[in-house]
């Protein structure tokens, strides 16, 4: 049994010049009839669109009656069950934010102490030798020779 593109857009819930765009791009394989319309499977059609729920089948019997209570009731546990799900996942990135957060501040405090410590290091470089008590001593058994310019011509 195969669909016309209309009854098929009726099926998934989209229009027909998606379906015809889909039929003409290659995503949906349909058979060409001689007056120019399309017949789609539906085995093929729903491969790619999924069937749309919310309506049913133009051919199915409503053997119920609506009872728009039982609808709202329903509808009202569905959502709460999606707020206490919502709920859930946030609490657990709340959770992994606390966690990075704690660990990037570790970082900040270990980032701050290698800076003192090279800051201190470059200081330490930078500082001049204090003289000592027995610089003029040592000074005194060890003379440096003094050169002059010329000196250094001649080899």
């Amino acid at each position: 049994m195969s669909w016309s593109i209309s009854r098929a857009a009726r099926e998934t819930g989209l229009s027909k010049s998606t379906i015809s765009r889909a039929i003409k791009s290659g995503r949906i394989s349909a058979a060409r009839q001689h007056d120019g319309s399309y017949l789609i499977e539906p085995v093929e059609l729903f491969r790619v669109y999924p069937r749309n729920n919310a309506q049913p089948p133009s051919d199915a019997r409503h053997d119920e009656v609506r009872n728009p209570l039982k609808e709202a009731s329903a509808t009202a546990s569905n959502e709460i069950e999606l707020l206490k799900l919502k709920l859930a996942m946030t609490e657990e990135l709340l959770v992994q934010e606390r966690e990075n957060s704690k660990r990037q501040q570790e970082t900040v405090q270990d980032l701050r102490k290698r800076l003192d410590a090279a800051t201190d290091r470059v200081l330490a470089l930078a500082q001049p030798e204090q003289p000592t008590a027995n610089a003029p001593l040592e000074a005194a058994r060890n003379p440096r020779k003094r050169r002059f310019w010329w000196s250094w011509k001649q080899g």
